[in-house]
This record gives C-alpha cells, sequence and structure tokens, in this order.
C-alpha cells in the first residue's frame, strides 16, 4: 500500500516539477516579447531631426501591431498554464493530505482485491478459504 502511495506521489511530483517547467520557459519567453515591443514603441519615431516617411512610420506601427499580438499571445498562454499548475498543485496537496485518513482504507481495499484476484488467476480458490483457514488456526491452539 505505501508502495502504490509513495509511486502515485513521485509521479505526481515529476508531472508537478514538469509542469512548472513549462510554465517558468513561458514566462520568460512572454518577458522577451513584452520587453522587444516595449522597446520598438519607445524608440523615436524621429531621428535627430530626420523625419520619417509615412511608409516608415506605417511599417513600425505595423510592426509593433504584430509585436503586441505575440505578446498578448503568449500572456495568455502564460496564465492558462499558470491556472492549470495552480489547480494541479491544489489536487496534488489534496492528495497529499489523504495520507493518515482516507488513504489506508482506500489502498487497503485495493490490495485486498489484487490478492483476490491472484488467489482466483492462480485457481487455488478451492485451496484457500476462510473455513480451511479457521479449521487450521484452531488446530494451532488447540482447539480443534
Amino acid at each position: 500500500m505505501i508502495l502504490i502511495y509513495t509511486g502515485l506521489l513521485l509521479i505526481l511530483a515529476i508531472v508537478g516539477w514538469l509542469v512548472q517547467r513549462r510554465v517558468g520557459r513561458l514566462e520568460r519567453k512572454y518577458s522577451a516579447i513584452a520587453k522587444q515591443a516595449q522597446q520598438v514603441a519607445l524608440e523615436p519615431a524621429y531621428k535627430a531631426g530626420n523625419r520619417l516617411d509615412p511608409c516608415q512610420l506605417a511599417k513600425r506601427h505595423y510592426q509593433l501591431g504584430l509585436l503586441v499580438q505575440k505578446r498578448d499571445k503568449a500572456e495568455n498562454k502564460v496564465h492558462r498554464w499558470q491556472g492549470f499548475a495552480d489547480r494541479f498543485r491544489a489536487s496534488t496537496n489534496r492528495l497529499k493530505s489523504w495520507k493518515g485518513k482516507k488513504l489506508p482504507y482506500t489502498f487497503g481495499v485495493v490490495d485486498v482485491s489484487c490478492l483476490m484476484y491472484a488467489v482466483d488467476y492462480a485457481g487455488v480458490g478451492h485451496h484457500v478459504n476462510l473455513a480451511q483457514a479457521w479449521r487450521w488456526l484452531m488446530t494451532l491452539v488447540g482447539h480443534g
């Protein structure tokens, strides 16, 4: 039982680490795109008395618009993954809190079910039964 629980927690910890790593990577990507968009937005349109022609100005606005769209898309992706990571962490913490409450009973039932299946699968069900075990116990105690 404890091995199943420990294995499950280990798998959940690895998945949680991978999700957090993904969130961190997306945050860095978003930060780089936002910084690039901020630089384009703040660079002066006119350079040292020279006026840009309208085509250059339109091109700059178009590039800024593309960067802003890319930034917004990256921001939405970060928020979605962060929300998933928070929900995953909360569900993992709820499972960890089962440790001394419901979990022993739940995995006890799983253990007994697996044992019963193994006995039935092996074809020794007629040798392994409660009445025979009770008679054997009584002969050991001396009441039989």
